[in-house]
């Protein structure tokens, strides 16, 4: 990312004698009269932008009249001399309101640990993809998977490997224009509303939001109107979806499969497969077709967005509307389809006063389908479904057969279930609804000189409602006899935080530069929650619970509501932006800790020395920034803290003799039981060389978890009750390097190349009682050593297919070689879902006003169960299968992949234990500016351009290694034991999608 320098002068300029436009030269000085390279100076109102040179030097096509604008400040072309000249040091400059807006502390001022993401490195992907998927392979450090390909999925966001040891995701805290959200509100942001994301990694920084900022922080910052700015822009989009083809997947035809089941039936008498004769085969292999073909569909992708702008020095006033539209591209589904708005005002009103308000709204409605591991999930059905099988029954006459009401009938033997997924797709009316209004406001006062106080408010609303109508005509409602179904749920979520600050901030003898502050915060987040279920109903189209024959006894509501308040102190110096130290310390209290516990203490401390500023390096040409970072501080994480886990509470839900009677509950409150402890290293390098062409930075860091939840049982003499203790420790450590480098700069064609990569490494020190912990929940068998990696897979190891007998080979406990499964010789593999490396790279060219953009992001180092391949070779399914499934053991000196078929199918072995390492060629995109064409008229700029999502994928993963959730309906985020990227079943493939569009501004 380009690097923004916060104090320059411009040393004179520039014109033209006339109307025509002419070569403007300038030099950009830094705060201490040096030259400073790769600045960017644009013509406002024009697409139009160079970067200075190693010496400072610029030359830009503008005219007499031009306003340039230099790091967000604004000078005016009022010479009309041509080619070199001579400067004479500005003496004015329009400043831009922000400028005189105080920062506040929890907009993190500091450079140390932070990694800024511009609205230029997210605008060529499509606006429907969620903007933490965007974030992926932008950021070293960041991992972003994205739970399934679902219009409207968001992702499983961790930064620098955080984890814990029960399972879930540790997702950093987002902070829109102030405003605290949850990973699962981010699906509610537009990214055309963004202008930068801010990345904070290092304790220095994550100290500052106490708990909630223990695992990361992800700031964005909306557009704003810069002044003098008065905008109107208009971009829209328009496209098509297709779903991409699970990798490595090759399923077999009609022919293929007949001739498989035909095969297996010859082998001796053990029942499997289907014998027929050669006629029937061929009979039946004239229905070949895919089933993928009749499931899933090209669904359109539309997208629009309008922002109108204005600044006139005072006030400052942003509104957009957006509109997007995915159909995803699974049959019968809507997809998303979600409105936002937005409205930003910053006003000056005194020399002292100034206030502020931002609000954001969002509606969302979400269209998907199942994804369990079954035939009621699309995705099983079009990889099991025996392609020889008609989408419909067929009559004896190869007609279509019809119900009582002149439909048609889905075929119910595509697969062993007898069940036709298609009914239940179109015989259900499936929605998720989003409400989401989030913002904040400000009122900022200078009490004195250099002393700043400033109160802020922010608050996000969250309604979300889901209804689920199985039909009554459903084949699925007629097996279970209820007459139609229906589920309703609806969350109401409102938290909002208020913090109050005064600062000091004072430059002494022109070199020395301090901010104090000291503040307060308070947060409440608050949920009801309602559950309704009904049965019965009288047709498929009344479908409201007042209708329903009987209200199931399992509706409920509930409620929970947290509190937090916490107060810090924070300085920063900085010498000549030379020496750098930053400091803070909080005071953070939760209402989730044990009640003799809540309190803790979180600080953190950075240092930085930027080298290139020395004497020695101040006159290099090669060198211009070398800045070394250390950091290091302790957080608290309070996000494995149940709500009211800290009480003592009962159960009013059960009975005695036939009477309600209340009983505790078996897990008793711990008063002790408080944070999760991060303690948190980190050294890195900033560095820019040869005039900043090569730009970059690296950085090692090390934490160290301690404290986790652990249950522990307390002895049956007591009553068999169990409670929560903090114990154990787990060390991540790694490695991050961000380069770019700009191969070409010049006035017609530049070309840049970026790139990241992270490595980690995990180590778990210490478990409560020093034994290893088996997973109790995870969908997968997985288990955490103590003095190995966490998230082990606990399996047992497969040694090949015996070349003489034919049979599946094992590894025992003590490592022997067998031909007898035992679930008992499983053990920990040294093999986990968590990657080792990650990141991203891409290059960046624009040619004559041509511009294109290329996407790459890579993963490697973890492992996943393959649940998807073990079906798809099952001897004893007489469904569909993969073509190397028919690769079976036949006879002595057989090399085969598969042993000889039995009736027992695939057992839990590692032989589906495969390496989830991908390449995912993300994104293209190719634009062209009409500069020329729209001089001299009302239009400032007009961009068309073509982009591709999802364009390519390659891996050796039998399937989709890109799948954070293998199936939602049993093993979610929230659910007990999640491991993300653990395992795959059947959930919603990556699509990829075209499209084109235009952005105009007035």
């Amino acid at each position: 990312m380009r690097r923004r320098i916060t104090s320059l002068s411009l040393l004179a300029f520039l014109g033209l004698g006339t109307a025509a436009f002419a070569q403007v030269t300038g030099v950009v000085n830094d705060a201490d009269n040096f030259p400073e390279a790769d600045v960017e100076v644009s013509v406002k109102g024009t697409y139009k932008v160079v970067y200075t040179d190693q010496d400072g030097k610029f030359d830009i096509d503008a005219k007499i009249g031009d306003i340039l604008v230099v790091n967000g400040k604004e000078f005016s072309v009022t010479s009309n001399a041509l080619g070199t000249l001579k400067y004479a040091a500005a003496t004015s400059s329009t400043v831009d309101l922000s400028e005189v807006v105080v920062k506040s502390i929890f907009n993190a001022p500091s450079k140390s640990g932070v990694t800024t993401v511009k609205a230029k490195d997210l605008e060529q992907m499509n606006p429907s993809v969620s903007i933490d998927q965007m974030l992926g392979g932008k950021v070293a450090g960041l991992s972003s998977q994205a739970m399934s390909g679902a219009p409207g999925a968001t992702a499983n966001v961790t930064i620098r490997g955080a984890i814990g040891l029960n399972g879930g995701v540790k997702s950093p805290l987002y902070v829109v224009d102030g405003t605290y959200m949850t990973a699962t509100d981010v699906v509610a942001i537009n990214p055309a509303d963004i202008e930068e994301v801010r990345v904070l990694k290092d304790a220095s920084q994550l100290a500052i939001f106490g708990s909630r900022g223990a695992n990361g922080v992800i700031i964005m910052k909306t557009k704003s109107a810069k002044k003098g700015e008065a905008t109107v822009s208009y971009s829209s989009r328009i496209g098509v979806n297709q779903m991409v083809d699970l990798p490595n997947i090759n399923l077999m035809n009609a022919e293929q499969l007949l001739n498989y089941q035909n095969g297996l039936s010859t082998i001796g008498n053990l029942g499997l497969g289907q014998a027929r004769t050669s006629e029937e085969i061929a009979t039946l292999s004239k229905n070949n077709h895919k089933w993928s073909d009749d499931l899933y569909k090209n669904g359109l992708t539309s997208s629009h967005f309008i922002t109108i702008n204005k600044n006139d020095g005072d006030t400052s006033n942003n509104f957009s509307v957006g509109y997007d539209k995915n159909e995803g591209a699974v049959r019968y589904y809507n997809g998303m389809e979600r409105i936002t708005a937005t409205f930003n005002n910053t006003t000056k009103v005194k020399d002292w006063l100034r206030y502020g308000i931002n609000l954001n709204g969002s509606y969302t409605t979400l269209d998907s389908p199942r994804d369990r591991v079954n035939a009621q999930s699309p995705f099983y059905n079009t990889l099991l479904n025996r392609p020889y099988e008609t989408f419909y029954s067929m009559d004896a006459n190869g007609n279509v057969v019809l119900d009582a009401d002149g439909n048609k009938v889905y075929n119910p033997n595509a697969n062993y279930m007898g069940y036709p997924v298609a009914d239940e797709m179109e015989k259900t009316d499936a929605q998720t609804r989003y409400l989401r209004i989030y913002g904040t406001g400000f009122v900022e006062a200078d009490l004195a000189k250099n002393v700043t106080a400033r109160t802020t408010l922010g608050a996000t609303y969250n309604r979300t409602q889901y209804e689920n109508f199985l039909k009554p005509s459903s084949v699925l409602s007629q097996l279970l006899g209820d007459g139609g179904s229906k589920t309703d749920r609806s969350t109401d979520r409102f938290d909002y935080n208020w913090r109050n600050e005064v600062s000091y901030e004072n430059t002494f003898a022109g070199k020395h530069h301090l901010r104090v502050t000291a503040a307060s915060e308070y947060i409440n987040q608050s949920l009801y929650s309602m559950t309704m279920y009904g049965i019965g109903f009288p047709n498929d189209y009344l479908q409201t619970q007042g209708l329903a024959t009987l209200i199931e006894q399992d509706s409920k509501t509930n409620r929970w509501r947290i509190s937090k308040f916490g107060y810090l102190g924070a300085a920063s110096y900085d010498f000549a932006n030379k020496y750098f130290v930053d400091a803070y310390i909080r005071r953070d209290g939760t209402s989730l800790a044990g009640v003799d516990n809540k309190y803790g203490t979180f600080w953190g401390v950075s240092l930085g020395w930027n080298i290139a500023k020395e004497g020695f390096l101040r006159d290099s040409k090669a060198v211009n920034n070398l800045t070394l970072k250390a950091s290091y501080g302790e957080v608290g994480d309070d996000s494995g803290l149940a709500a009211y886990a800290n009480m003592n509470l009962m159960n009013i839900l059960n009975t005695y003799n036939g009477n309600p009677a209340s009983f505790p509950i078996t897990v008793l409150a711990d008063n002790n039981a408080t944070w999760e402890a991060n303690k948190k290293f980190n050294i890195g390098l900033d560095f820019g060389f040869f005039g900043n062409r090569l730009t970059g930075a690296m950085a090692y860091f090390h934490d160290l978890r301690s404290d986790f939840l652990f249950n522990k049982q307390l002895p049956l003499e007591a009553g068999g009750y169990t409670t929560t203790i903090n114990a154990g420790e787990i060390k991540t450590e790694g490695f991050e390097l961000e380069l770019n480098y700009d191969v070409i700069r010049s006035k017609n064609f530049d070309l840049s190349l970026y790139g990241n990569v992270t490595s980690l490494k995990y180590k778990v020190n210490q478990l409560a009682d020093g034994d290893n912990l088996i997973m109790p929940d995870s969908y997968e068998s997985m288990i955490h050593v103590e003095g190995g990696k966490p998230y082990q897979f606990y399996m047992v190891r497969y040694a090949g297919v015996d070349a003489n007998t034919g049979k599946d080979l094992y590894l025992d406990r003590d490592g022997n070689i067998t031909d007898v499964y035992d679930g008992g010789d499983a053990v920990a593999t040294n093999k986990s879902s968590l990657p080792t490396l990650m990141g991203g790279f891409g290059l960046n060219a624009k040619f004559y006003g041509f511009d294109i953009n290329a996407d790459f992001t890579y993963s490697a180092g973890g492992y996943m169960y393959n649940n998807t391949y073990a079906y798809l070779t099952d001897p004893t399914s007489l469904d569909n299968h993969v073509v190397e499934a028919a690769d079976y053991w036949k006879q002595a000196g057989d090399n085969a992949s598969f042993a000889l078929p039995n009736t027992t199918g695939p057992e839990y072995s590692t032989k589906y234990l495969e390496k989830s390492d991908y390449i995912a060629f993300r994104s293209l995109s190719l634009g062209y500016n009409f500069t020329d064409l729209v001089k001299g008229t009302f239009i400032k700029n007009l961009r068309m351009f073509a982009q591709v999502q999802n364009l390519a994928l390659w891996t050796n993963y039998h399937g989709n290694p890109i799948a954070g959730t293998g199936t939602s309906e049993s093993s979610a985020v929230g659910s007990s034991g999640y491991v993300s990227n653990s395992f795959t079943a059947f959930s919603y493939p990556l699509v990829r999608s075209y499209s084109i569009g235009f952005n105009v501004s007035f």
